[in-house]
């Protein structure tokens, strides 16, 4: 597996990415016309790349396999996982094909040590509480702060 840098022209894949974690127990709730005219789903990517935004691609085997990006999202347009406008929040997907083989805990230990490097204190996500990954963020020191609709805030100290 191939990790890098997020960039701007990652912006399709990202979207795709987007639709991996809107519809994560395979129900299809969001295709990309929905995200776009949802301003709550589509605030994760709206401007894609702002000066303030990173992530990490996974490559395997030369095809994209998932990401994971943060942005710094304010109170008033504040996402599913916000929790102060300087922590930036967390976006995953890992793309069907490729799950179960470490790309999702590659990524996010990347872009952990992205934040780090970047001098954040910490980082946040909304996961619901039945999806399988909240299993891969507590074991990477995520915890549960908050509840937003039907779905827990997890944060991250750096």
């Amino acid at each position: 597996m191939h990790l890098r840098p997020a960039a701007a022209a990652d912006l399709p894949f990202l979207i795709e990415m987007l639709l991996e974690a809107c519809n994560w127990d395979g129900t299809p709730w969001y295709d990309e016309a929905k995200a776009r005219a949802d301003d709550h789903a589509w605030r994760y990517l709206d401007g894609w790349q702002r000066a303030t935004d990173f992530g990490v691609v996974a490559e395997v085997d030369g095809s994209p396999a998932g990401a994971v990006w943060a942005r710094l999202l304010t109170a008033d347009r504040a996402g599913y996982g916000y929790v102060a406008d300087d922590v930036p929040e967390l976006t995953l997907g890992v793309a069907a094909g490729f799950r179960r083989r470490g790309v999702a805990r590659g990524v996010l230990a990347e872009v952990i040590e992205q934040a780090r490097a970047a001098s954040y204190g910490r980082l946040s996500l909304s996961v619901d509480p039945d999806n399988p990954a909240r299993k891969l963020y507590e074991s990477l020191g995520f915890r549960k702060t908050g509840v937003v609709g039907t779905s827990d805030t997890m944060v991250l100290d750096l």
